[in-house]
């Protein structure tokens, strides 16, 4: 330090001013070119990393919001589709009916045979899977058997 001291000292009051204020300003200079300009990129980059990993979570939350919206129609589904097929099971034995046969379909529907059963017992049971249980009709088909009063039927059923 002492070095600095002898140096100044051969220039007058007003040289070691000068000096001085230089040297300060090119410190300063060198410290904001050194130290504050790199660190002003770092964060912006460091910004834009994070929008960038921002807008990526957007998309995955919106993802996963799909298929979880998915998974729980897909449940409902399944759900409706057994629920459809107790209820169904329930009120045919309710009306002393029997199904011959019996399939799941898409869509919560099901399809439901009922062979050489009685006429006026199927549409009791039928009038009940409408208006006391909201299950519509969507497809059907009935013929007569050999024995009077009596039907076979074939009919396909959805809950409302």
């Amino acid at each position: 330090m002492k070095a600095v001291f002898d140096w100044l000292s051969r220039y007058n009051r007003r040289e070691q001013t000068i000096l001085l204020i230089g040297g300060v300003a090119v410190l300063l200079y060198l410290l904001w070119k050194a130290v504050l300009v790199p660190m002003a990129d770092w964060k912006e980059r460091q910004l834009n990393a994070n929008r960038a990993v921002s807008q990526s979570l957007g998309r995955v939350e919106l993802l996963a919001a799909q298929i979880e919206q998915a998974r729980s129609n897909a449940q409902s589904d399944r759900e409706n589709d057994s629920n459809l097929s107790a209820l169904v099971d329930s009120s045919l034995r309710a009306n002393n009916l029997s199904m011959s046969g019996f399939q799941p379909g898409t869509g919560g529907q099901v399809r439901v045979r009922l062979d050489d059963v009685p006429y006026d017992r199927f549409i009791q049971w039928l009038y009940d899977m409408e208006y006391q249980h909201g299950v519509s009709v969507v497809d059907f088909s009935m013929a007569g058997t050999s024995e009077q009063g009596r039907v076979t039927v074939n009919i396909r059923l959805q809950k409302n």
